[in-house]
């Protein structure tokens, strides 16, 4: 297979007649996807090429609607319907940045086996940060109980920035069997400024936001 033709940065500039504020709004809208900018070093030092047709054939279509049609509209337009496809397990599989174990062990809770939604992906991203956190089993099925009982398609709004914390409450006493300190774990999901006990500390902080859209660029999907 031929490899694909790339275009400079400053060529697209010079041939579309648009300004590179633009440019980089359009990319941060979504028109332009994340994964279409590849660095590459030139006799000049380090420069920005894109696919040409693809990138070509973008910026003619965003300029034959931006009259018509908000900057969101437009990326809703141009962009494929993540939330209606599913991915394989070999596919999931095959992604970098999901783990076997992270697959598996979220397997296990929601007990079947097939294919995995858009929705799916994104848990499986949170549950892939959360590995960093010293979490109980228990702790990490609240957070997954948690998410599959949340209304996904609030989570993916723009108009707010969704946070999902899990906080973790010492209890007097101590368990007979073990030395370690019992304690009551919460998993909260919040839009503005979140207020707990004092006593509680927060042992997990997620911005699914960045995990959403992290997500749609690791996918190339704008």
């Amino acid at each position: 297979m031929a490899e694909e033709e790339l275009i400079s940065k400053k060529e697209v500039l010079e041939r579309t007649g648009i300004s590179y504020g633009q440019f980089y709004r359009w990319k941060r809208e979504g028109l332009i996807p994340e994964s279409w900018f590849i660095r590459k070093s030139t006799f000049t030092g380090q420069e920005t090429f894109l696919p040409k047709q693809k990138i070509l054939e973008r910026i003619e279509k965003i300029k034959a609607l931006k009259d018509t049609k908000s900057l969101e509209e437009i990326a809703q337009l141009l962009s494929p319907e993540l939330k209606d496809r599913r991915f394989t397990r070999e596919e999931v599989l095959r992604l970098s940045w999901i783990s076997r174990e992270v697959v598996e062990y979220y397997e296990s809770v929601r007990r079947e086996s097939g294919s995995f939604s858009f929705r799916e992906l994104i848990f499986l991203a949170v549950m892939e940060s959360l590995r960093r956190h010293d979490l109980d089993p228990e702790e990490l099925n609240l957070v997954i109980s948690t998410l599959l009982s949340s209304d996904f398609s609030k989570l993916q709004s723009k108009e707010f920035a969704w946070v999902l914390v899990l906080v973790r409450k010492d209890l007097p006493g101590s368990f007979a069997l073990t030395s370690r300190k019992p304690y009551l774990s919460t998993c909260l999901l919040y839009t503005q400024e979140c207020l707990c006990d004092p006593q509680a500390r927060v042992v997990a902080k997620i911005e699914l936001s960045r995990i959403l859209e992290d997500v749609k660029l690791k996918l190339g999907a704008p």
